[in-house]
């Protein structure tokens, strides 16, 4: 039986898809299928294909067996339909996703990310406070935690050291993590002994501890340190790529030991809410974008992000007893602002990429 391929290739802000979103989507509800899709990284490259006869190089895609051909013309997807394709790839399965919405949640910046699960397709359970703290967390592959209204200890005002223990055990003997902005706090380790308010698992530290007033909010670019890790598949074109980023007070991550990686740093402030730099175009229907911006009376201004942000880690990949912990300090859920549709925002390949690369095999 042949097999059908399909491009992820980046072009420009978009993908060889008409709909990054709607090919994610089609890959999922394949997964809960049951059929087999392998995600293909880092470009393949094919002698010939029926639409280039000469051969052809794509930079990534997923594939699946002729069964899912249905399903990808009745969701419009480019595909090719090809005799072999390369043995080097994972095997993708649906992730168990566990979203914490907890007393440390705040909707506004979890509805977001609920909004990006959902047109990914990816499925998800709320879990809560109690529910972690009994040990349901045992039921799930991965912990995605959104960002809060602090600096990590709102987290601990409703799970405490019961639901600390909970996490830490869940990541060491079964699952994987994944935080974002406040979520991205809270695996840190505290340079001061007196912040019970981390989970101290990551060889990495905030050392503004828990100011989460000490930055602010505006557009950044960060800079792609490994472009070739499935996290950037899509995103990253070269071995020197960058991603334009809503940030929202999210941590300076600093790197204190081993077992801890830096996948992108931030380089360079854009725009803020601050007078002098202000964006001169419209956010298009990017309404978190436009607050960031308009909304949110800490701006980030060039001395700060100076003196605290510029040449730090700004996503990290780290591992706690052979699981995998991601972190990332600016908001991909809160998308692109003005350069497409919300809900074609290639900033939310951080995410469908990172949970893919969390739970594959």
């Amino acid at each position: 039986m042949g097999k059908l391929f399909i491009p992820l290739d980046r072009i420009g802000l978009q993908t060889a898809q008409k709909s990054t979103s709607a090919a994610y989507m089609t890959v999922n509800k394949l997964l809960l299928k049951g059929l087999e899709v392998k995600w293909h990284l880092n470009g393949v490259k094919f002698e010939s294909t029926p639409m280039w006869p000469e051969g052809h190089h794509y930079q990534c895609g997923f594939s699946a067996d002729d069964s899912a051909r249905g399903a990808l013309e009745e969701n419009n997807l480019f595909f090719e339909a090809l005799p072999e394709l390369p043995e080097e790839s994972y095997t993708l399965k649906p992730p168990k996703i566990a979203f914490y919405s907890g007393r440390g949640s705040d909707e506004y910046f979890s509805r977001p990310l609920c909004n990006v699960l959902e047109l990914g397709g990816f499925p998800y359970s709320e879990i809560g406070d109690a529910e972690i703290r009994a040990g349901k967390l045992s039921g799930f592959d991965v912990l995605l935690v959104p960002g809060g209204p602090d600096a990590g200890e709102c987290y601990y005002a409703g799970l405490g050291d019961k639901g600390y223990d909970e996490i830490r055990s869940f990541i060491a003997n079964r699952g994987h993590y994944m935080g974002i902005c406040g979520g991205a706090y809270l695996p840190l380790t505290a340079h001061n002994s007196k912040n019970p308010y981390w989970l101290g698992i990551v060889a990495a530290t905030e050392y503004d501890d828990l100011d989460y007033w000490r930055s602010g909010s505006g557009f950044l670019r960060c800079r792609i340190d490994h472009d070739e890790h499935p996290l950037f598949a899509s995103l990253a074109l070269g071995a020197s790529s960058s991603l334009n980023v809503v940030y929202w007070e999210g941590p300076a991550i600093t790197i204190t030991g081993k077992d801890v990686k830096p996948l992108a740093h931030f380089e360079r402030l854009l725009a803020t809410g601050s007078t002098a730099l202000r964006p001169g175009w419209d956010m298009r229907d990017n309404v978190m974008a436009a607050a960031a911006i308009n909304n949110w009376n800490n701006s980030l201004v060039p001395e700060v992000f100076d003196k605290l942000l510029k040449n730090r880690c700004a996503i990290a990949e780290a591992d706690y007893h052979d699981h995998k912990i991601l972190m990332f300090s600016p908001h991909p859920e809160m998308g692109n602002f003005g350069s497409s549709p919300w809900a074609e925002s290639p900033n939310f390949l951080l995410i469908y990429n990172g949970l893919f690369y969390l739970s594959a095999q």
